[in-house]
């Protein structure tokens, strides 16, 4: 699920989305941390739960690493065995009505 949500993510919001951690899919687990566009981590975290897609946002432990990488915060996805292509495809639905909702118009 990994693989199938970084492929989506890079392929619909390309330039538009910072993805953190290694792009090798061998190299890394089932989480992925990720700043998307200008747009606050927490307003995207409030965004998808209203749809029920859960994620996180803050720090998330590691405030060494955002202040190393020179950010407030970012948001995670964690992807297991419960979860399916679905609810990748509703993951990136409901970032693109985050683009909707608070795209400056």
């Amino acid at each position: 699920m990994t693989s199938y949500a970084l492929e989506k993510l890079q392929g619909e919001f390309k330039n538009n989305i910072q993805i953190y951690g290694p792009q090798d899919i061998n190299n890394r687990g089932g989480i992925i941390a990720f700043n998307f566009g200008k747009y606050h981590p927490h307003d995207i975290a409030q965004i998808l739960d209203e749809i029920d897609v859960c994620v996180r946002a803050g720090h998330h432990c590691t405030m060494p690493l955002h202040n190393r990488l020179g950010i407030n915060a970012s948001v995670r996805a964690s992807f297991y065995i419960y979860n399916d292509k679905r609810d990748v495809d509703r993951f990136i639905d409901g970032l693109k009505n985050v683009e909707n909702i608070l795209r400056v118009k």
